[in-house]
């Protein structure tokens, strides 16, 4: 797998298994060889594997109770948070009008997860087809399904989206956090409002300031820091950045 998520409404951590073809829900405090608490598997799930990179990358909405999924079939699968067994999606989203391309098999790359804005009812699906190209933020409506068009969608040259296996939201401020480009690996903040080419709203040059590349974001509101892990010798580096949550 390449993400997990946490759920601080109701304390538990959701984690994909890629292998076995599942979704497994621990509580918050698990530790040890302890068995989880639910367990989405089965043929009626639509969580079918390759052998590449697929089902390795979860998000959880804690306050509408719905964890969701992206697929190597160019969709993303939303599930009730207490689904247990072989249990149907609730919605599939997914579609040509969608605009929800990942790798093909043979780049065998980690499917980017999605990040919910509960606040504002939006849904932010990164699309990375075709590779080479720059990726996209497709913005739906929270509850979306079926093969329905994106609310907006941020691309471009100067969008600058980059790689990264991570996206935040910051819905206070409406706030998306992801990977950037230029120069090198970055950070960029784009706006839920924004539509087309746009260029980020800031731009942390992570690569530049540290040499370092960029696999991922998190943030912490607290302290009002972004921190940032790479593959460049496992390091989390933690940037004080005050402007996007005040």
């Amino acid at each position: 797998m390449h993400g997990l998520a946490y759920d601080e409404v109701h304390d538990e951590i959701v984690i994909p298994s890629p292998l076995a073809q599942a979704v497994l829900v621990f509580r918050g405090a698990a530790q040890g060889e302890e068995p989880p608490l639910r367990v989405i598997q089965g043929p009626h799930t639509g969580i079918v594997g390759t052998g590449y990179g697929a089902l390795d990358t979860v998000s959880v909405d804690g306050e509408n109770n719905e964890i969701y999924l992206p697929v190597a079939s160019n969709q993303v699968l939303v599930f009730d948070r207490m689904a247990n067994g072989d249990v149907a999606p609730k919605r599939v989203l997914g579609g040509p009008d969608t605009q929800i391309r990942y790798p093909v098999p043979a780049d065998q790359g980690p499917l980017p997860p999605v990040a919910i804005d509960a606040l504002h009812n939006l849904l932010v699906v990164k699309s990375t087809w075709p590779r080479g190209t720059t990726p996209s933020y497709l913005i739906f409506d929270r509850t979306a399904s079926g093969n329905t068009k994106p609310l907006r969608v941020i691309h471009g040259p100067r969008a600058a989206i980059g790689g990264g296996n991570q996206i935040q939201i910051y819905p206070p401020k409406g706030w998306i956090i992801g990977g950037a480009t230029g120069p090198g690996p970055s950070i960029g903040i784009w706006s839920i409002n924004n539509d087309g080419d746009v260029a980020p709203r800031w731009r942390i040059p992570v690569n530049k300031l540290t040499g370092l590349n960029v696999n991922g974001v998190g943030i912490d509101p607290i302290h009002k820091e972004v921190m940032v892990p790479t593959g460049n010798g496992n390091v989390v580096m933690t940037f004080f950045f005050p402007e996007i949550f005040e």
